[in-house]
């Protein structure tokens, strides 16, 4: 099981290698602000703030118990094994979801970029290739789509801000080893260019096929959700 945060939040079912589907905006919103900090309890209110953000409906706790069970049973089914032992619990007046770094795509970016740090002066060209690999884990905007609410909004602005400064990073190694010639800064939410043939290369294609895809499903929820909001709306006023 892989859990992805650097881009829209998803899971990612390893054993059918495929997506467990979230069927709402709310569920994504849920599993960024269970992510910020794996294995650590999220209080109730503090949840209820990230998903509605002060405009809570008046059976928020019921609400939010809704969407934590179908979050919970999405992972069961994609992993069966842990049936007996969830991933996502109640524990302590709120709930908390287990995963290892490894499982996350965020420690995985944080950790490699930390690697490729230690190598700059030693071994440029690793370091250029463990950042190139880094960078390419990313799909778009850090927890896309889910950034309403200060949990997953203060997550996502760090996560960016580590990320510029790898890309600027990388940009001054290819420049130094002579992969590049300096011309502009790169663009704050784009990897830097590499050379053709960079090993790299594939990486960023197939992320950014992710991101548009990604960025078609979540634009197709949020109409979804805005047209039953219209709708429960104009039946109120009947």
């Amino acid at each position: 099981m892989r859990f992805r945060v650097l881009g829209v939040p998803e899971v990612h079912d390893d054993v059918a290698d495929r997506r467990v589907p979230l069927t709402s905006p709310k569920q994504r919103q849920l599993l960024g602000a269970l992510l910020v900090r794996p294995g650590v309890p999220v209080p109730m209110e503090r949840l209820i703030e990230e998903l509605w953000s002060g405009g809570a409906p008046g059976k928020a706790v019921n609400a939010l118990q809704a969407h934590v069970s179908r979050l919970r049973q999405l992972l069961i089914e994609a992993e069966p094994s842990r049936a007996n032992a969830p991933r996502l619990v109640a524990r302590d007046t709120g709930y908390v979801l287990e995963a290892r770094p490894e499982e996350l795509d965020s420690a995985r970016f944080l950790r490699d970029t930390a690697r490729a740090r230690a190598l700059v002066d030693g071994d440029p060209r690793t370091a250029c290739a463990l950042l190139t690999e880094a960078l390419g884990l990313w799909r778009g905007p850090a927890m896309a789509g889910s950034t309403s609410g200060p949990l997953c909004a203060g997550a996502a602005a760090e996560l960016e801000e580590v990320r510029r400064s790898v890309q600027k990073l990388l940009y001054d190694i290819q420049s130094r080893l002579g992969l590049r010639h300096r011309t502009a800064a790169p663009g704050p939410r784009r990897p830097a260019p590499v050379v053709p043939g960079d090993r790299g290369e594939l990486v960023r294609l197939r992320a950014r096929v992710d991101e548009l895809v990604d960025e078609q499903r979540l634009l197709r929820s949020q109409v979804e959700e805005l047209s039953l909001l219209l709708g429960s709306r104009a039946l109120s006023r009947r």
